[in-house]
């Protein structure tokens, strides 16, 4: 009996620990993604000091006025209509597409599944670029809306592919991605059909806008986005517990209770909806949804109920972290953050290919 309680006792200890290492990390992450934040606002045009940035967001909250045309009228109104937008915009878009990469490397058990390898983000491009050169739009949408619907339109073509071939048996992960891929070539054929067939301003407008940029970020650009990627985080978190099961396979998940395909619908749907609202403000920002996950993984193992935390708060700093480097080579965005995310995701994810040695999955 004392054998018994003294090994219950070891793996009690030993999970505490296991957990503890797991909620240091994310605590770590959300420090990060806070901190980035202040770090995002205070680096522009005009420098503001890291601490007068929470200074001056506190003093705005509180409903403290400032005499216009003062220094300290000119920060409030820098921080709150030019650059928190911007943070903040970036922090939730980071959050979302890393989770949606995580969702997709665990329901479609390949790592290299993301939206852009699978093919949502072309879709999703695509349809924005149709509202953007055509001026058509689902159902008659107007305005961000309509070109939201859009983008979600056709980034669910190739989740549809996905989930009709994915019960498959004999299809295999890298033929799902492979098919991606192959969508993502069809949508980008259409794409460049749009662009040569318009004016060189609209040419000029959705070119910029299709390599990722956050140079014309308001806060009208947030509220929808936000509440689509903060509503989709949400129901991806609960769903964690199945999202494990569904690691064990097809076959066992319905073992023990769980349709793993209408969950795999399930979350294929959000993970578009998340991705075209970020898409239709934003344009396309790869490497997010692929490397931060892996990253995480690497440090907390598979578990997906930490894993999706961890890797919302570790894409919102990635994205956040590029975007400064943006601002801090060119101000006025000749640098797009799209471009920066790539050259630093491309490395970091050569450099996990190679040095890798383990399963993460």
């Amino acid at each position: 009996m004392d054998v018994d309680e003294a090994s219950n006792n070891n793996l009690k200890v030993g999970y505490k620990k296991y957990t503890r290492r797991k909620i240091i990390f994310i605590f770590l992450c959300v420090v990060a993604a806070i901190s980035s934040i202040g770090l995002s606002v205070s680096i522009g045009g005009r420098n503001i000091e890291f601490v007068q940035v929470y200074v001056t967001i506190f003093d705005h909250i509180f409903g403290k006025s400032f005499v216009p045309g003062t220094s300290e009228w000119m920060d409030d109104f820098i921080i709150w209509n030019v650059r928190i937008p911007r943070a903040v915009f970036a922090a939730v878009a980071g959050a979302g597409l890393a989770v949606a990469g995580a969702v997709m490397q665990s329901v479609m058990k390949n790592p290299l599944a993301d939206p852009y390898t699978t093919g949502i983000s072309s879709g999703a491009c695509f349809g924005v670029a149709v509202a953007m050169v055509l001026g058509l739009t689902a159902f008659g949408g107007a305005g961000q809306y309509g070109v939201v619907l859009n983008a979600f339109i056709f980034a669910m073509v190739p989740m549809a592919l996905i989930v009709v071939l994915a019960p498959l048996s004999n299809k295999s992960p890298a033929t799902l991605i492979l098919a991606g891929v192959a969508l993502s070539y069809l949508f980008n054929a259409l794409n460049t059909l749009l662009l040569i067939t318009t004016d060189a301003e609209k040419l000029a407008t959705v070119y910029r806008w299709q390599i990722g940029s956050f140079t014309d970020i308001t806060w009208d650009s947030v509220p929808l986005m936000f509440i689509i990627t903060v509503a989709g985080l949400t129901v991806i978190f609960l769903l964690s517990r199945q999202l494990n099961l569904m690691a064990l396979g097809d076959q066992h998940a319905k073992s023990m209770g769980l349709d793993a395909n209408s969950l795999r619908v399930v979350c294929l749907i959000i993970m578009s909806l998340m991705v075209a609202s970020v898409i239709a403000y934003a344009g396309i920002i790869g490497f997010v949804g692929l490397v931060s996950p892996h990253i995480v993984r690497m440090i907390i193992d598979a578990d997906n109920k930490f894993v999706i935390p961890a890797s919302a708060a570790f894409g919102a700093a990635f994205l956040m972290i590029a975007d400064l480097i943006s601002r801090m080579l060119s101000d006025v965005g000749a640098v797009p953050v799209g471009v920066v995310i790539s050259f630093i995701g491309a490395p970091i994810f050569l450099y996990l290919i190679i040095t890798q040695r383990r399963s993460m999955w």
